[in-house]
């Protein structure tokens, strides 16, 4: 009677997605199998490191329970290092074998008698060198990726939500959401907000394989977690900035490497959106002070963002807000500015920017065709009584009373239209600086962002100098 064996394949990386290079291992292993007439039970891993620690190989663990249960009696496999590229996973085989005396084992390139000690210095020796060639390996490709990153090149690995697959094109789907979630956060709404919303209309980030995350009836994406739609709204990679291994990668000059590929959004708006959800942290953000321009001024110096401050005045009791070049931050620390000024200058360039943008006609006070409406209604009033009366007949009062109603309609659609206007623009325009006062601070920041990008603060001449606008750059937004 055959023994039954456990015929393990696994290929690392799949890039063409079609497990062909399992199947040829299947193949092999089952050619071998039969030649040694046992029964094989195949378990397979496509697109599975053996390397990586943090990778838990699932049917590697099944066919080691199977092996120590008494399910198979034996391992066939392909090469030793489809089996194991740490030594410790080939320990544990070991550890079973010791356990079990008269388990098989066989490869494609010589057997190897795991229950004997030479058979075992040698496939020691056999995994050894191939953790070797896997670390360098792995060196290699970092390198490679590191030089590509510091071009602002793609690196590989999985392309960031936003972009097609060739890593460069601009996905219009995507980038219209994730600006459509920058807005939402800087106009005060949570992240469970945004990701509620997305899990109801199915939209999700790619996975490995360039696909979209679904669930039964590929209808709505699986459950996405806090930390994923974090991570897509504040990726650099939206600014056009290149990040490896977590770090914005910087240039000679200290400055961040601009990528080969399109920006989704600004720098500005990305640091504002930071600012908010950084603002937002930890126990003491309900008394932690924020600033307007928190992400959206820049220093002119290094172009590293301010950041907001408060200092006292010389009485040692009021204080005063200033945006600072931080050097913690890894700025050059040469820009200290009072805000107000830079405030009242953005914000009032923000209020005439926003009614051009609104640019709606002025409605008059009063609507001039009342009377007409009136003298029509009356009409239609009259001809009903007439008919009541028996003074005229129905067809009479049809031909006569559809003209005057189709009037009535189009006079009543007029003035609905013209006081409809009339409130969308009584709702929709700042009046004064009084109502941007009134507003949360995210939504005037993000009624600033509307209007500029970022906003550079240039050095003053000299030391106290009086505030001078043409230092103020507003970089208009695209």
């Amino acid at each position: 009677m055959p023994i039954t064996v456990g015929a393990y394949t696994r290929i690392s990386d799949d890039g063409e997605g079609d497990a062909k290079g399992v199947a040829r291992q299947k193949s092999d292993t089952f050619s071998l199998c039969a030649l040694r007439r046992w029964k094989p039970v195949l378990y397979e891993e496509n697109d599975t490191s053996a390397y990586r620690r943090e990778v838990r190989r699932e049917a590697f663990e099944q066919m080691l329970s199977d092996l120590e249960s008494g399910v198979i009696q034996g391992v066939a496999v392909y090469n030793l290092d489809r089996l194991a590229r740490q030594p410790r996973d080939l320990e544990r085989l070991i550890d079973i074998y010791d356990r079990r005396p008269g388990l098989v084992f066989a490869t494609l390139e010589g057997d190897i008698n795991l229950a004997n000690s030479d058979g075992r210095t040698m496939a020691r020796v056999m995994v050894a060198f191939a953790n070797k060639s896997s670390a360098d390996t792995g060196r290699r490709i970092k390198r490679k990726q590191l030089e590509l990153a510091s071009e602002g090149k793609f690196h590989g690995g999985r392309i960031p939500w936003g972009w097609q697959a060739d890593g460069v094109t601009v996905d219009p789907k995507a980038k219209e959401e994730i600006l459509k979630g920058h807005q939402a956060l800087l106009e005060g709404a949570r992240v469970a907000d945004i990701r509620a919303d997305w899990e109801k209309r199915g939209i999700a980030p790619l996975n490995r394989h360039g696909e979209r995350y679904k669930s039964k009836g590929d209808q709505v994406a699986k459950r996405l977690y806090h930390h994923t739609v974090v991570r897509v709204l504040t990726n650099p990679a939206l600014a056009g900035v290149k990040v490896y291994n977590g770090e914005v990668v910087r240039g000679e000059d200290g400055q961040p490497i601009r990528a080969a590929w399109k920006p989704i959004c600004s720098q500005g708006q990305l640091d504002a959106v930071v600012a908010t959800l950084e603002e937002r942290k930890g126990p003491a953000r309900h008394i932690a002070r924020r600033y307007l321009l928190s992400g959206i001024a820049t220093c002119g110096g290094c172009a590293s963002p301010l950041r907001g401050s408060t200092r006292k005045h010389r009485d040692k009791v009021r204080q005063y807000a200033v945006y600072q070049c931080d050097t913690h931050g890894g700025g050059c620390g040469k820009i200290t500015r009072v805000a107000e000024p830079i405030e009242e200058l953005v914000i009032a360039l923000t209020l005439e920017e926003e009614k051009r943008r609104l640019g709606a006609p002025e409605v008059a006070p009063g609507w001039t065709r009342e009377g007409e409406l009136q003298l029509c209604l009356k009409e239609i009033d009259e001809l009903h009584a007439a008919k009541k009366a028996r003074e005229i007949s129905v067809s009479s009062l049809i031909r006569s009373l559809r003209p005057l109603e189709e009037e009535r309609d189009r006079l009543l659609a007029e003035k609905r239209r013209l006081e409809a206007a009339a409130i969308q623009q009584e709702a929709m325009e700042i009046e004064g600086r009084d109502a941007f006062d009134a507003l949360p601070l995210d939504t005037q920041r993000a009624m600033i962002l509307k209007t500029v990008q970022a906003v550079i603060v240039h050095p003053a001449k000299a030391r106290g100098a009086r505030f001078d606008p043409s230092l103020i750059e507003p970089v208009p937004a695209d």
